[in-house]
């Protein structure tokens, strides 16, 4: 489906023709958006023949997926960047977003038949028609700038559930416990190697001098890539919490291993002790004290618990229970 949008100053019109596009925008506040998602290449490579796209910005939306990458030409510029939704098992499903930029036009491109960060983008402009007059560059900014807050849920969601499986394993460190921070660990590692290529574009957006970028444009765009480095610094903070998680976990199973030897090294002692006092008077002597006694099995058995009883006495004196 192909929608496209002419912003003027004081107006704007939907669902005009391409044939002619560059007349619609030959004036000094004009800006025509081509909203495109879920197109074949057929129509992409209409589009590129239209608005003269380069075709290895083309090639980049048919190969599929891709890491998220910038290209200048002479006179537009390509970049792709990449979308976070949801997918099965709370696993982050990656698709890109395309967007071609030239002096008087936006061309946005998606596979997803929705795609939030464009349409808030086309409202505001909707609303005020006016902003056109701020270039290209600005759609390209509102656009990215929603982008990067969708981000912050996704690595703020994650930072919640290490935290309460840092009180979790504190409390009890069981092998679910484990096994979600492990998840929790691939998640972070996932999300890391999706936005670490994102954070290259913002780089070069907010450094690179575009013929059709105003000044402030670029102010704008330093402050998006201040944004992105807020969110490695929480990813980095959510790291270290799970790094301390799994040292907890390490640390309460040696704790608990400790404590279960420990009792039963005090009962094998005090079991050692019974076995030597019962095997002494097992062996195939006829002369042995209290052998003939007539309360001799009693006699053993208060001499067995006493002796326990000491043994245990011992061991709590010098704090070893």
């Amino acid at each position: 489906m192909i929608k496209t949008y002419l912003f003027t100053k004081d107006e704007h019109k939907e669902d005009v023709p391409l044939d002619d596009w560059r007349s619609l925008v030959d004036c000094d506040c004009a800006l025509l958006w081509v909203d495109a998602r879920g197109i074949n290449e057929q129509e992409i490579n209409d589009l590129a023949a239209k608005f003269g796209l380069h075709s290895l910005a083309v090639e980049s939306y048919l190969d599929g997926y891709r890491r998220p990458h910038l290209y200048e030409f002479s006179d537009h510029f390509y970049v792709n960047m990449t979308l976070l939704s949801n997918g099965r098992n709370h696993h982050m499903k990656p698709s890109e977003l395309h967007l071609f930029a030239g002096g008087k036009f936006v061309i946005s491109v998606t596979r997803e038949s929705k795609c939030d960060a464009v349409d808030n983008a086309i409202k505001e402009y909707q609303s005020t028609p006016g902003v056109c007059s701020r270039g290209p560059m600005y759609a390209v900014y509102l656009i990215t700038e929603d982008l990067i807050e969708s981000y912050y849920p996704v690595v703020e969601k994650l930072d919640n559930e290490a935290d309460e499986l840092e009180s979790t394993m504190l409390e009890n460190a069981s092998k679910e416990s484990l096994n979600k921070l492990f998840a929790l660990k691939r998640q972070g590692f996932d999300l890391r190697k999706l936005l670490g290529p994102q954070r290259d574009i913002f780089s070069e957006l907010s450094r690179r001098d575009f013929p059709f970028m105003q000044g402030e444009n670029q102010i704008y765009f330093q402050d998006l890539y201040s944004r992105m480095i807020r969110i490695f610094d929480m990813m980095d903070t959510i790291r270290e919490i799970l790094s301390g998680n799994l040292d907890i976990y390490l640390s309460t199973v040696s704790n608990r291993l400790n404590e279960v030897m420990k009792v039963l090294t005090v009962a094998a002692t005090i079991l050692g002790m019974l076995t030597f006092v019962t095997g002494f008077y097992g062996m195939n002597f006829t002369h042995l004290p209290w052998l003939h006694a007539p309360n001799a099995f009693r006699n053993v058995i208060f001499f067995l618990i006493g002796t326990s009883g000491v043994m245990l006495w011992i061991f709590k004196r010098k704090g070893w229970i």
